[in-house]
């Protein structure tokens, strides 16, 4: 993936734009991702200053996950802005926002930041959207949920249970 490592050392200092067209085989480098496919427009701009390189991602497009109702892949859309600070200096410890590299290094490879502001892009909860009221998860799958749904949660508490709830309703 050199296409995502930036070499800026030789870059004057101000603002860069760089343009990325990002789609599923991204995902080829990142193990175990969630992530079914992509489609996404990436624009990163960075600005470069003596000793520190500020970077600006702006991701968007379409993203496809399982849905957590029927498993089948499900179409999100992304607009998501996340914010990087490089720091050119010899600390080991990278805090939230900010990583350090050594003074010596002449290039940053940007993919894994893509890969994260992709990943805190998706919502918690990833369904398919409700459109006028019906739902557009799988039916069979709907129909299956539905044969295992329990009626009555309380049937199946313990009955040991039951003198502490009389405490409560006291």
């Amino acid at each position: 993936m050199t296409e995502f490592i930036i070499p800026f050392i030789g870059l004057k200092a101000g603002e860069h734009v760089f343009n990325y067209d990002i789609d599923t085989s991204f995902l080829k480098k990142f193990d175990n991702s969630e992530i079914k496919g992509i489609e996404l427009t990436v624009e990163v701009k960075m600005v470069k200053n003596i000793n520190l390189l500020e970077f600006n991602f702006q991701l968007n497009g379409n993203v496809q996950v399982e849905c957590d109702i029927c498993l089948d892949n499900v179409s999100l859309p992304v607009d998501y802005h996340s914010y990087l600070i490089a720091k050119l200096e010899n600390v080991e410890d990278d805090e939230d926002d900010i990583i350090y590299l050594k003074p010596d290094e002449s290039e940053i490879d940007i993919s894994q930041f893509i890969y994260e502001s992709i990943v805190f892009s998706l919502p918690l909860k990833r369904v398919h959207p409700d459109k006028r009221g019906k739902n557009k998860c799988n039916p069979e799958m709907i129909k299956k949920l539905k044969l295992h749904l329990v009626d009555n949660v309380e049937e199946t508490q313990d009955p040991r249970w039951n003198d502490l709830k009389n405490l409560l309703n006291n």
